[in-house]
């Protein structure tokens, strides 16, 4: 009994493992959409449309990149969850999607875990802190020594409410005890004019917004706030260690599927996404944009989710944000 039984079960195995390799080899045999939940012209959109294009090259089948943004991605985010779970399907989610979003929102019309299947971590992207230069302040130390003296007096700017860079600020605040006042504009534009124009002195941006600024000498860097150096901002060094012990954060960017979706065609749509990132051409021209390249596995993705939503469900609920 014992010996069909182990038959039977060998069996099953042998005839799974054809059967994903059957599905694997069959995908795609449809258009595939890859929806991503940012408007057109956006660092966001040009790295899934740089990823859309060399997977339509290496599939044979077209990789159409859908825009859905509005309601901080959630409008992407909620369409993706809901679609059929074959592959056609590929969201690029993010810190907000799935890390803030579920503290942020009090009725989330989708579950960042059980709605979703991880197939990997794309790029991350760090942000900076700067300050206007009428600022008299020239490292992270003397920015925290006035905010300290100042309490509430000093205004610091982000892309808008729940953004990855409000998160930062967030936690800047949380980990260094100062009091500064956010003032949430609708996009960097807009917050970097403001910045520029002195109405506020302090900004949280990516790297991508904040450089050519700085290369103006319209605002001046203090720090990244990755644990590493920014390529694209070299001397600014890392928060963790100019004053603020513990700070690391990067803005993340990952493909996701509907949950369900056979895993054959997962590791599939994996294997062929980080080969794309890891090649010289594609790595070079995301590098030059400041993302730097992850291509990790699903599992390392799924980890990162769970650590991310509990990490930013902390600080949300500290800094007592919400958004209805």
């Amino acid at each position: 009994m014992n010996l069909m039984k182990r038959w039977r079960h060998g069996l099953c195995a042998a005839l799974l493992c054809v059967g994903n390799t059957a599905i694997a080899q069959g995908f795609p045999n449809k258009p595939v959409k890859l929806i991503v939940p940012f408007p057109p012209g956006a660092a966001t959109d040009i790295l899934g449309r740089l990823v859309a294009q060399k997977l339509t090259e290496a599939w044979g089948q077209s990789v159409v990149v859908d825009n859905k943004p509005g309601a901080g991605s959630i409008v992407g985010a909620e369409l993706s969850a809901k679609a059929p779970p074959d592959g056609s399907t590929i969201f690029m989610g993010h810190i907000g999607t799935h890390g803030a979003n579920p503290a942020l929102y009090s009725k989330l019309p989708y579950d960042p875990v059980k709605d979703f299947a991880p197939v990997s971590l794309l790029v991350t992207i760090p942000n900076l802190v700067a300050v206007n230069p009428a600022l008299p302040v020239n490292n992270i130390r003397e920015l925290i020594d006035l905010a300290k003296s100042k309490p509430g007096a000093l205004n610091v700017a982000s892309p808008g409410v729940g953004t990855s860079a409000h998160l930062n600020i967030a936690l800047f605040r949380s980990l260094t005890g100062t009091d500064m006042t956010h003032v949430p504009f609708k996009g960097s534009v807009a917050a970097m004019q403001a910045m520029v124009g002195g109405d506020v002195q302090v900004a949280f941006d990516t790297v991508t917004t904040i450089m050519p600024q700085a290369r103006a000498g319209k605002v001046k860097v203090l720090a990244v706030s990755s644990k590493e150096r920014s390529p694209m901002a070299p001397d600014a060094p890392p928060l963790n260690d100019a004053g603020v012990p513990g700070f690391d954060v990067a803005t993340w960017f990952a493909f996701f599927v509907p949950a369900g979706t056979p895993k054959a065609v997962i590791d599939k749509i994996n294997a062929d996404t980080v080969r794309i990132l890891q090649s010289k051409e594609t790595a070079e021209r995301l590098q030059g944009m400041g993302m730097n390249i992850v291509a990790g596995t699903p599992d390392q993705l799924a980890a990162h989710v769970t650590s991310e939503i509990a990490r930013w469900g902390k600080v949300v609920k500290e800094a007592n944000i919400k958004i209805e």
